[in-house]
């Protein structure tokens, strides 16, 4: 499995040891930065990863930031990108069990070496259940599909709503 892996400043100092693991773990990483400390925008390394997913360079990605809400909201812009911001493994397990979550967004602040490889590899080993979290991720995909076509709105696609 390919995995594009990308930090603003924020969670520089996470990477380099997740990086690793991957690769241990047989993982093949794309990394797509930043590759220092200093200060970065991280629209642009989060946009970087999520177009890997989308465009299915990668089947998964993982993005670290210092709140992880910055990532996620420019990684949710893509098609086909379903991010989620998981601070614990049991989060971890449940994006990937109902929302087939396929970017994984770490907020590093607070957060160690040892509690981010623990969250990661819980997402990267729990599969997808599919069942009834099947038909709602078939709903995301529709609302997503809707949005890109122009004039067509939730109203449309889910009269109910």
């Amino acid at each position: 499995m390919r995995i594009a892996v990308g930090t603003d400043h924020g969670g520089f100092a996470l990477k380099p040891f997740l990086i690793r693991r991957l690769r241990a773990a047989r993982f093949r990483v794309m990394d797509e930065g930043t590759f220092s400390a200093e200060p970065c925008d991280y629209p642009l390394i989060g946009a970087k990863v999520a177009q890997a997913v989308s465009k299915k360079r990668a089947q998964r990605g993982l993005l670290l930031c210092k709140s992880g809400a910055g990532m996620a909201i420019v990684a949710n812009k893509f098609p086909r990108v379903r991010a989620a911001v998981c601070q614990t493994v049991e989060v971890a397990r449940h994006a990937r069990q109902h929302n087939d979550a396929n970017v994984l967004v770490l907020g590093a602040e607070g957060m160690n070496s040892r509690q981010a490889l623990k969250i990661l590899s819980a997402w990267l080993k729990t599969p997808f259940s599919g069942g009834r979290h099947a038909r709602r991720v078939r709903q995301i995909r529709k609302i997503e599909k809707g949005i890109r076509l122009k004039g067509i709105t939730c109203g449309d696609l889910f009269p109910y709503a």
